[in-house]
């Protein structure tokens, strides 16, 4: 098995090559990449069954044979690209991205304006990002002098991967803006989107989004734990 960097680097050579959007080929471009790697005698073939980019990673050896691939070595080379390309397929969809977000840090713009000094100190907020089998994390650690945070100084930085098929239970906790903002500000409130997994550090990850977002997050996170958990069953 590859590691993690490796893989990385494995899948962005392969971008280079241009197969990074195997998918969408038609008939002609299946051929393009087939025959440079050697096998373009067997275009006619690919044309005649109608095998496209979306459908060439389902090839076994006896569909090859059935379309009339008789000789060892050029089925075991299909075999090979076509790995490569399911591979690639697997790849994409372990990354794709199902949601991403900020951090609420503030509940209106006058809290913004005076805890950043009307942005000449600006605050960075924490951000999330939801796979296929991932929630990652990145949480944002101001300095602090006891309970005032030194918007001036450098933050330090923490970031989590949370395997999906490891989550125990998603819920959403609604907070509130205090009474003040809320009656001169207009300010909304938060919700906390809780995460929790007992293969966590700290047990529990919490994301913090604008009001009445979090339970659209906390379905679409649930729908992926669901089917995390599916894969992993199997």
């Amino acid at each position: 098995l590859m590691g993690s960097s490796s893989e990385t680097n494995y899948y962005k050579s392969m971008k280079k090559d241009g197969v990074d959007d195997f998918h969408n080929w038609d008939v002609e471009r299946l051929g393009v990449f087939f025959r440079k790697r050697g096998l373009g005698n067997y275009n006619e073939v690919l044309r005649k069954h109608n095998i496209t980019g979306k459908l060439a990673p389902l090839l076994n050896d006896d569909d090859l044979k059935e379309m009339g691939i008789n000789i060892v070595g050029d089925r075991l080379m299909f075999k090979h690209h076509l790995q490569d390309l399911a591979r690639r397929e697997r790849y994409n969809h372990r990354i794709e991205s199902l949601w991403e977000g900020k951090e609420r840090v503030f509940f209106s713009e006058l809290e913004k304006s005076c805890a950043t000094c009307c942005g000449f100190c600006p605050v960075d907020p924490s951000s999330y990002k939801l796979t296929t089998n991932h929630l990652r994390v990145k949480k944002v650690r101001p300095v602090r002098c006891g309970p005032i945070v030194l918007c001036c100084f450098g933050p330090s930085y923490v970031s989590s991967n949370i395997d999906l098929s490891k989550v125990d239970d998603v819920d959403v906790v609604g907070v509130p803006a205090p009474c003040c903002q809320r009656t001169f500000c207009c300010a909304s409130g938060k919700d906390l989107v809780e995460v929790e997994s007992r293969f966590e550090k700290d047990g529990k990850t919490f994301l913090t989004v604008e009001e009445g977002h979090g339970d659209k997050i906390c379905t679409l996170i649930l729908n992926q734990v669901e089917e995390s958990q599916k894969i992993e069953r199997n």
